[in-house]
């Protein structure tokens, strides 16, 4: 699911769709400044593969897309293949990363498909991870939800195995 083209946005909301970004003081109506949509051009291109009836690719779709659109460079650099699995009855969700885009998808069957990443946990325990602020791509100790997602990994509720870089490159395009 790819976020809509355009916006309009005022100094405490925003709506949807409109011509462009719209940024509007609502005590001066009058002053109505429009701005051109972000230039999806700038990152690699995000593409939703296989679905199963059980998965949630386009979940982890949404959040590759909105890091894609705040880390362009990130995005472009990112090389690799991902795995996420679910201790829930979930698919198993893949991330390949490569020079002609980003492909998304649910994992029907193994297929000889080898990550060069694995996380493994608990669904919120997961999604607890990419709320977490980052420093350097790890959780921050100075933060709770940070805390709380370094405790999720040292109690092996959350496991990554794999390439260190590729996983803190992954985790600051997820990163909310």
């Amino acid at each position: 699911m790819a976020f809509p083209k355009h916006y309009l946005v005022t100094q405490e909301r925003r709506f949807r769709p409109t011509v462009g970004w719209m940024t509007t003081n609502e005590h001066e109506t009058n002053d109505t400044q429009w701005h051109s949509p972000p230039n999806e051009s700038e990152g690699p291109q995000v593409q939703l593969g296989h679905m199963e009836p059980n998965g949630i690719s386009p979940s982890i779709y949404g959040l590759v897309e909105l890091g894609k659109l705040r880390r362009p460079e990130l995005a472009r650099q990112m090389r690799g293949r991902v795995e996420l699995r679910f201790r829930e009855d979930l698919a198993p969700v893949r991330l390949s990363f490569a020079d002609e885009g980003v492909l998304i998808e649910d994992a029907d069957e193994q297929n000889g498909w080898q990550p060069e990443l694995l996380i493994t946990g608990s669904l919120p325990e997961i999604v607890q991870l990419t709320a977490a602020p980052l420093f350097a791509g790890v959780p921050k100790l100075t933060n709770a939800r940070g805390r709380a997602a370094l405790a999720n990994l040292a109690g092996g509720k959350v496991k990554i195995e794999g390439s260190a870089v590729l996983a803190r490159r992954l985790l600051k395009l997820l990163e909310i």
